[in-house]
């Protein structure tokens, strides 16, 4: 009964990498035609496998001031103001013919950011 309690106090689990490749990155972003295989738009790919090492802590190329993903901040994280569509944004939304990812996966995104963006 205690350890049922202690985890329901502790919340859900933060979200993974893995969580947000498969339900985020593979069903918007990496195709051939965007950020798939063969470097992608703007250079970047998000692959699994080499998602992670293309964006945390890597400057944009639209923004190079803002890093792609900045751990423990998603608003500060360029890829999430693009899926977010904020106002002021350079380039156009992402996923490209959007206005931004819905925002379920807006909140995945954020989950795994401000956890520190970690390497599952």
């Amino acid at each position: 009964m205690f350890a049922l309690l202690l985890l329901a106090a502790c919340g859900p689990a933060p979200t993974t990498l893995t969580q947000v490749q498969a339900d985020v990155f593979d069903n918007s972003c990496a195709f051939s035609t965007c950020h798939g295989s063969g470097g992608g738009a703007q250079g970047l790919s998000l692959d699994d496998g080499g998602s992670y090492a293309a964006i945390v802590g890597v400057p944009s190329e639209l923004a190079p001031d803002v890093n792609l993903v900045e751990p423990g901040d998603h608003e500060a994280s360029f890829l999430w103001q693009k899926c977010a569509n904020v106002g002021g944004i350079v380039g156009i939304a992402m996923p490209s013919g959007s206005s931004g990812l819905d925002a379920d996966h807006l909140a995945e995104l954020a989950s795994w950011i401000d956890n520190g963006a970690l390497d599952d």
